[in-house]
């Protein structure tokens, strides 16, 4: 009797033997303690019969091809064996494993088939799904909007985790004044977006559900992501038009003469005007261009006398040097009192423009006519349309112009993996990430000092346990008001095989390092090279004799001092370079604020070039502390050596490390500290219902279940499990 069933995506496999294979079950790896770990299966190999052959879209054929559509099951002749397909096993109809399967090989052996696969949990198949996803391929259009005063002031009232925000942040070049920073430009205020958004696109993005009061804390919903370009931007393919609506001369003649095409009505995007003839291209990339020429008007000459008249009209479209496209109109003319030639001159051009470089239109003139006519006047006239128009054949980023309408999407942060900047919030704020047992692609996430939970408080301020413990039965041991929290495995330690117990100290190093990544703005530089490490930094030692190593988490996002003026009483967070003493606008590595609307300030300018936009005693603040008067909370993770601002109010001591961090680091690094290898006894039913968040009971003490390796439900027995020692202590 075959007692193993597999589904995938689910439809069932059909196994002409049972199944034996081996499934590994991880919450953690505390021989590197910022790692999270997902489940796992060794190889398993399944038959290639008639149905799994279907389900598998026949993929063992050699000319075998299919469009692969994502929103279909990944099953029949959808199948994408380089996409996750969702799969359940069951033995005696218990459910041992749920995740995603993953083939690695097909087997063609003298006509039979067989096809080696391997499941992963939920966890793994997210990290697969988000692939290499970036965060700017997430849709935030629905908060597009116009950059003007009122959607930036109105912006400081919606702190609660979803729409767009502004922040007050000085990129440098953005205040009115270097010397105080009280006035500023509205340069200064770019969109950020909410964290707590960016992770619900990520993961339902994915093919995921999810659920996390902590995402739901005023804590998460507060935290911004700033826009980390060097100018707010919008993309287009305008770049320059250059018309004349009216009649003008565009020279008197003389024999030979040479002008520039003056224009009238000019609407630049990404050039500049140096004068009514001549148009610099400002792009930072070099733009392949599609440039539009419309020239029409009229020649006019007086002559008198007798004999023919030679002249020549010709038009050239200068790029610097260099000519990009010439027109000539030549005419002979017999004598007459006066004569009004036309021409026109259209054409559509390819032209590769680089930073830098200047357009301009010249028109040159020459003429010749025969000794008894004599030249009286003569201009060239133009009238109507477009002269020069330039259009990028592709979409160019341009910045943004106060009153444009500014589309979020084109200012995300770019170059960013979806899956590096998930594990980096997983990693700041400590969580696990754990598989619904029964909801498919539903991750339950929680922070370490919310996911070991005693009745609402910390399991590490709980002074005694047993006095609130009492045993039910061998299996589980239960809270005086009968809710499970806790497992006893007392009679399933295998006393028969060894018992290992590892000092703490063998498995880790002597410091532990959380850190945010350098960037080379200014006071970042700075910082960085006073104190030989990021801003923020926190360096814990474990106080180990026989351990020297450092092991180090780090994070995507660059820490962001706040800067303070001498008699100015906004704080804000600052990102600019210093070269030669004058502040440089500069790209920078992606950031992570806490927002707040802060009042009562000293009225302030808001200026766009001369135009002052609007007076405030109000300000978006956004920066590493909660409140940059009497901050209560740091989003560093530990305390810096050194503030750029002036604060009357004691620092906070609740950063990232004290608040996420701390509990478990003691855990792992106290000296009664031990990691638990023994080999357990565990039914199907122990495996169905298996939760990392519930401690295990063990002679006398409590542990925390860490992995559980090499498990066969096909072989009931003993199957190796590791445990961390819970330390009844409260870290100072």
């Amino acid at each position: 009797m075959i007692n193993t069933e597999i589904y995938v995506e689910n439809q069932k496999l059909d196994l002409t033997k049972d199944l034996s294979t081996e499934f590994t079950y991880n919450i953690d790896d505390i021989k590197d303690f910022s790692s999270r770990n997902t489940n796992f299966s060794k190889t398993i190999v399944l038959p290639g019969n008639a149905v799994n052959n279907k389900v598998f879209g026949h993929i063992f054929e050699f000319g075998s091809a299919n469009e692969f559509d994502p929103a279909l099951a990944n099953v029949g002749y959808n199948f994408n064996a380089s996409k996750a397909a969702n799969c359940i096993v069951f033995v005696d109809k218990v459910q041992v494993f749920k995740g995603i399967l993953r083939m690695l090989e097909i087997i063609l052996d003298n006509g039979t088939i067989e096809y080696e696969c391997v499941v992963f949990g939920e966890l793994g198949g997210f990290v697969a799904a988000l692939g290499n996803d970036k965060l700017e391929d997430l849709d935030f259009s629905q908060y597009d909007h116009v950059w003007n005063m009122t959607n930036i002031t109105g912006s400081w009232d919606n702190v609660q985790g979803s729409g767009y925000y502004y922040p007050l942040i000085d990129y440098g070049q953005v205040s009115i004044s270097r010397a105080n920073k009280h006035d500023w430009t509205v340069q200064a205020f770019r969109p950020a977006l909410y964290l707590r958004e960016y992770m619900d696109k990520i993961i339902n993005g994915s093919g995921y559900t999810y659920e996390s009061s902590f995402f739901n804390s005023a804590v998460f919903r507060r935290l911004i992501i700033p826009q980390n370009g060097k100018f707010l931007i919008k993309n287009t393919t305008k770049l320059v038009s250059a018309e004349r609506n009216s009649a003008y001369t565009v020279m008197n003649l003389q024999n030979t003469s040479t002008e520039n095409l003056k224009f009238d009505n000019i609407s630049l995007a990404q050039f500049t005007q140096l004068n009514s003839e001549s148009f610099t291209y400002t792009g930072t990339a070099v733009a392949n261009t599609v440039i539009n020429l419309n020239l029409y008007g009229v020649l006019n000459l007086s002559f008198s006398g007798f004999g023919t008249a030679y002249t020549t009209l010709r038009f050239d479209l200068y790029k610097g040097s260099t000519v990009l496209a010439t027109k000539s109109f030549n005419n002979t003319v017999g004598a007459a009192p006066s004569l009004a030639i036309p021409y026109l001159w259209t054409d559509t051009l390819n032209a590769v423009i680089n930073p830098g470089e200047t357009l301009r239109v010249e028109v040159n003139y020459t003429m010749s006519f025969d000794p008894s006519l004599q030249f009286l006047s003569g201009n060239v006239e133009s009238y109507g349309g477009t002269f020069l128009k330039i259009d990028n054949s592709t979409s160019v980023t341009v910045p943004i112009e106060y009153g444009d309408t500014i589309s979020i999407n084109d200012n995300i942060p770019k170059g960013i993996f979806q899956k590096d900047f998930f594990a980096s919030i997983i990693k700041m704020f400590n969580m696990y990430v754990v598989e619904d047992p029964i909801r498919a692609k539903h991750l339950i996430i929680k922070p370490y000092i919310e996911f070991y939970d005693f009745d609402g408080q910390s399991l590490l301020a709980i002074d005694d346990f047993n006095s609130l413990l009492k045993i039910n039965d061998q299996d589980n041991l239960l809270l005086e008001d009968g809710a499970i929290r806790y497992i006893d495995w007392t009679y399933k330690v295998d006393r028969s095989k060894p018992i290992r117990i590892k000092p703490m100290s063998e498995l880790n190093g002597r410091y532990f390092e959380f850190k945010y990544k350098n960037d080379a703005d200014y006071y970042n530089d700075q910082y960085q090279k006073k104190y030989s490490q990021a801003y923020g930094t926190r360096i814990e030692d474990s106080g180990y004799d026989f351990a020297k190593e450092k092991q180090t988490a780090e994070i995507i996002f660059a820490p962001t001092p706040l800067v303070g003026y001498n008699g100015e009483d906004k704080v804000f967070s600052t990102i600019f370079k210093l070269n030669n003493n004058v502040e440089d606008v500069t790209e920078h590595v992606i950031r992570i604020l806490q927002a707040k609307k802060i009042t009562g300030v000293t009225s302030y300018a808001v200026k766009n070039g001369g135009t002052t936009l609007q007076s405030l005693t109000t300000y978006g603040y956004a920066g590493h502390v909660d409140d940059p008067d009497a901050p209560q909370a740091d989003l560093n993770f530990g305390t810096p050596g050194e503030l750029y601002f002036e604060l009357v109010t004691p620092y906070p001591t609740a950063n990232l490390f004290n608040a996420y961090w701390s509990e478990y680091i003691s855990e792992i690094t106290d000296k009664n500290s031990k990691l638990l290898s023994a080999f357990v006894y565990l039914k199907l039913r122990d495996i169905q219902s298996l939760d990392f968040a519930k401690l295990i009971y063990i002679d006398g003490a409590l542990w925390r279940l860490n992995s559980i390796q090499d498990y066969n439900p096909k072989d009931i027995g003993i199957t190796k499990a590791e445990f961390l020692k819970v330390i009844e202590t409260t870290y100072e």
